[in-house]
């Protein structure tokens, strides 16, 4: 397993990026927002120069965290969309990276649409990705139409191609209007599709809603989650996307359209605390060890 993070959960500088990452013997940075930006409003020679940075520091992008497709149908401009994703894919081929994140469009007040109903925006976005020789890999969010990893894989099951896949992410269950067990169901359901997994954890307060805290401090069993992930011998890349901030709470727009300054803001020290904590469930159950001598092997090539 190697470990990432989303870097705009605590800066859109991409020097303090590059910082964090050697700091604590990570293996790779998720990209989502910088400088304000999105990251497919990048422009290309900046995403060069900062390749180049990531190559000399030995650091490696898993995943182009988009927010492709996340909006609702009866808004959708598919020209548009289909133009971003060929954007991704141009900026997927930069960073030497495979994946690329998706939802299945945001799920309308009167409730989500029936999967029958979204494959059809899905047929061209497959043409692109077998083109282009990229991976979609598809998140379930409480705000999108597929809330869970079950309806997720549902989808999955119908599209049958491999140029999709999913994204693990037991904290998102605990948004779930369904409220999806994180382990053992959403892993059962997903983990045949699973390429890659966001670590994020959540309790709930006196109200009943969910309110995100480091990983391992929550309610998602992170030790029977990795020592599964450990069982099944899983390669990919575990990336932290804590949505914590200590001393304050996200909003309900930022936690839906993260990006930018403002939901950076505060976020350094949660962000810390967070790779504190999972590199303790990691230990906990046999696996820090390899993670950290990878990453002091990796620090001592960059002298060399």
């Amino acid at each position: 397993m190697k470990v990432s993070f989303i870097t705009d959960e605590f800066t859109q500088d991409f020097d303090e990026i590059i910082a964090f990452a050697l700091k604590y013997h990570l293996d790779g940075v998720e990209l989502r927002s910088i400088e304000d930006k999105t990251i497919d409003h990048l422009e290309y020679s900046k995403l060069k120069e900062w390749k180049k940075e990531l190559d000399i520091n030995g650091l490696e992008v898993p995943n182009l965290s988009s927010n492709f497709f996340k909006c609702y149908v009866k808004d959708l401009d598919l020209k548009a969309e289909l133009n971003k994703l060929e954007r991704l894919c141009d900026i997927a081929d930069i960073f030497e990276c495979q994946n690329i994140r998706g939802f299945a469009f945001l799920a309308p007040k009167s409730g989500p649409v029936e999967i029958d109903e979204l494959l059809p925006w899905f047929v061209n976005v497959k043409l692109i990705l077998k083109k282009r020789n990229k991976r979609l890999l598809l998140e379930a969010d409480p705000s999108v139409n597929l809330t869970n990893h079950e309806s997720l894989a549902n989808f999955l099951n119908e599209i049958k191609d491999r140029h999709f896949g999913a994204i693990y992410d037991p904290g998102n269950d605990l948004f779930d209007p369904q409220r999806e067990k994180p382990f053992p169901d959403g892993y059962e359901s997903i983990i045949k599709y699973c390429h890659h997994i966001h670590i994020k954890d959540a309790i709930y307060n006196e109200q009943g809603d969910p309110i995100c805290v480091a990983p391992g401090k929550g309610l998602v069993d992170y030790v029977s989650i990795l020592n599964r992930l450990k069982k099944d011998q899983y390669k990919g890349w575990l990336s932290l996307e804590p949505h914590y901030r200590k001393g304050n709470i996200l909003t309900e727009s930022q936690m839906q359209t993260p990006h930018g300054y403002s939901f950076s803001k505060g976020g350094y020290s949660a962000m810390v605390e967070s790779v504190t904590t999972l590199f303790e469930l990691l230990e906990k159950v046999g696996l820090r060890e390899n993670i950290q001598k990878r990453g002091e092997d990796n620090a001592y090539n960059k002298k060399c």
